[in-house]
């Protein structure tokens, strides 16, 4: 029988991808909407985050840095230690950004 840790665990890692194609979606095919895809993904996250009580990290950045869920302050939080910026999103600002191309994910090497 499946625990509710790995229900969660696979949860997450199902927002996690959605997130990151619908950034990729949004950058390769600019004329797609992928508001709703980024607007459920990120809820999940959040919502996973709250559920856990723990601060999840969503992804990489390019070329530096990472984002994550910070759950008590239920917020997103971009951390750049190259120029030392940290910075706090709503999930509607963090939509906004990713749209507008900035907090890119770092993708693997092919």
């Amino acid at each position: 029988m499946p625990s509710v840790e790995n229900h969660v665990t696979e949860a997450l890692f199902l927002a996690k991808q959605q997130l990151i194609r619908a950034i990729i979606q949004s950058k390769t095919k600019p004329y797609l909407p992928v508001w709703g895809e980024l607007f459920t993904s990120l809820r999940d996250i959040a919502r996973i985050g709250q559920q856990t009580k723990e601060n999840l990290l969503l992804y990489s950045l390019q070329p530096t840095g990472s984002l994550w869920y910070l759950y008590q302050e239920n917020c997103f939080h971009a951390d750049l230690p190259d120029p030392g910026i940290s910075i706090s999103l709503s999930q509607e600002q963090l939509i906004d950004a990713l749209l507008k191309g900035s907090f890119s994910p770092k993708l693997p090497s092919s």
